[in-house]
């Protein structure tokens, strides 16, 4: 029986009220209410007077050991996630040292102990011998925990340790070892974060080209997300300027290459808006940086590579590219010209030619 329904139980068989049990124990009447209800468990300090109010012992009361060692794990919790508050590393390295101590056996604890020695030895800013005597210590750890018996949400914990522990110490290709051992669905990390896990365990020109595709990706998702997904009419202006902006921001020389698909449609869609205001100017402006884009996307053939500096090292190869249509992109403008809301242009007929131009 639970310790709430035994103490229920028992003041019952006694006669006894919520009030008269909280007013003998100097409680709320709420407390003994959530007790009986299993929202809380009493303190540990609290259980022999209990015992004793109700004339029983504390093993009649409950499953002392069961109980007590639950009662102790919320007490270190608790102390353990104060220390994020105050943000004394140390005080967390001693509640996790002690429940080590106390429950040898329990994983989440001793992974929360492995990281919280490597991180106290990174806020001491310890090096030499200092900092490998902790940092071997903390690897030990980690891999009782990998091979241990756990939750997979704790084992992938540690393995986040052990890999950055690893990295530190030079040791890379072991640490990669165990980023492949990170199960395909984990609850604690995606894939992108696993692929960040997996960057830090290479080295030199591969690590930098790996890092370049990784922010190339991570770019277009937000260009993606903020172009096409944001999609509030009152917003579309700054929205198109954004992200026009931040397209040129990251390839200042202009070699857009395949971004230059995605800032033709940008163009044209900021040629609409504009011409809904009736700025005929800045439409016709735009739709001659649309069909600019639309030609050097179009030009591009076989294998390719960025120059702007932060995407030196992206090559892509064209013949691997999946193939959605049989239009060009120019061609596909020419259609999109045709449309009523750009009759506003002065000039369209001359746009209309700049579709056939190459």
């Amino acid at each position: 029986m639970e310790l709430g329904a035994k103490i229920k139980e028992l003041r019952q068989s006694r006669g006894m009220t919520q009030e008269q049990v909280a007013q003998k124990l100097n409680v709320s009447n709420q407390t003994v209410s959530k007790w009986e209800t299993g929202a809380a468990c009493p303190d540990l300090s609290l259980i022999v007077p209990i015992a004793r109010l109700f004339g029983v012992t504390t093993d009649e009361l409950f499953d002392f050991s069961a109980t007590a060692d639950k009662l102790r794990l919320e007490e270190l919790q608790k102390q353990y996630d104060e220390t994020f508050k105050t943000g004394n590393i140390q005080d967390r390295l001693e509640i996790s040292k002690q429940a080590v101590k106390e429950f040898p056996s329990d994983m989440k604890w001793l992974d929360r102990y492995g990281w919280d020695i490597w991180c106290s030895a990174t806020e001491l800013h310890l090096n030499g011998e200092d900092l490998e005597k902790e940092r071997n210590k903390a690897i030990e750890i980690f891999k009782t925990v990998i091979n241990g018996e756990c939750d997979d949400e704790t084992k992938c914990d540690s393995i986040i340790g052990i890999t950055y522990t690893l990295c530190n110490a030079g040791k890379k290709t072991e640490a990669l070892e165990y980023v492949n051992r990170f199960p395909e669905i984990s609850p604690i990390m995606s894939p992108k974060q696993k692929r960040e896990l997996y960057l830090c365990c290479l080295d030199g020109e591969e690590q930098k080209r790996e890092k370049q595709v990784h922010i190339y990706e991570l770019l277009n998702e937000l260009i993606r997300y903020i172009g096409w997904q944001y999609d509030y009419e009152e917003d579309q202006g700054i929205v198109l300027d954004t992200v026009i902006s931040l397209t040129k921001l990251f390839f200042p020389d202009g070699n857009y290459l395949d971004e230059s698909y995605g800032l033709a449609h940008l163009y044209i869609r900021k040629a609409k808006h504009c011409a809904d205001d009736g700025k005929a100017d800045e439409a016709e402006v735009c739709f001659k940086e649309a069909f600019r884009c639309a030609h050097e996307f179009d030009g591009i053939n076989g294998k390719y590579s960025y120059t702007a500096p932060l995407f030196n090292l992206v090559s892509f190869d064209r013949n691997d590219a999946a193939v959605t249509g049989q239009t060009t992109l120019a061609e596909d403008l020419k259609y999109v010209i045709e449309l009523p809301y750009y009759s506003v242009l002065k000039n369209l007929d001359a746009y209309k030619e700049m579709c056939e131009k190459e």
